[in-house]
Parts: structure tokens; sequence; C-alpha cells
């Protein structure tokens, strides 16, 4: 009887390592397609040269605000 129930338990062992294999390879590609799905969702900030100054700023936040942009390239409160 006890060559059975050592069979049984190793039995058990290999199915749950089994399952626990094929559970972390799933939750292993989810992650994955999560973070392609996310990287690739960001969309690309339109940039305008920064006027008065060299380089280039996001041309949203200069229509946002273009007097507080002045005010702020000035030093002026």
């Amino acid at each position: 009887m006890n060559s059975s129930k050592i069979k049984n338990k190793e039995a058990e062992k290999s199915d749950f390592s089994d399952t626990a294999t094929k559970v972390i390879g799933v939750v292993g590609a989810v992650v994955g397609l999560l973070w392609l799905i996310g990287s690739g969702s960001k969309k690309e900030e339109k940039m305008m040269k920064a006027p008065g100054q060299d380089g280039y700023i996001v041309r949203r936040d200069f229509e946002n605000s273009a007097k507080d942009y002045f005010k702020d390239l000035r030093g002026k409160e």
C-alpha cells in the first residue's frame, strides 16, 4: 500500500508542476502582450521651434499658454 501512496504523491507533484509551468507561461505571455500594447500606444507630441530660444518645445503647451511662455521667457511676473 505504501508504494501506491508514494506513486500517487509523485503523480500529484508532477501534475502540480505541469500546471504551475503552464500558468507561469500564460501569465508571461499576457504581461508581454500588455507591455507591447502599452508601449505602442504613446502618441508622439508635435514639436515646434521655441520662439526666442534655440531648441524645440511641445506645440500643445505653447498653444495652450503662449502668453505665459513669453512672460517666462522675459522673466516678468
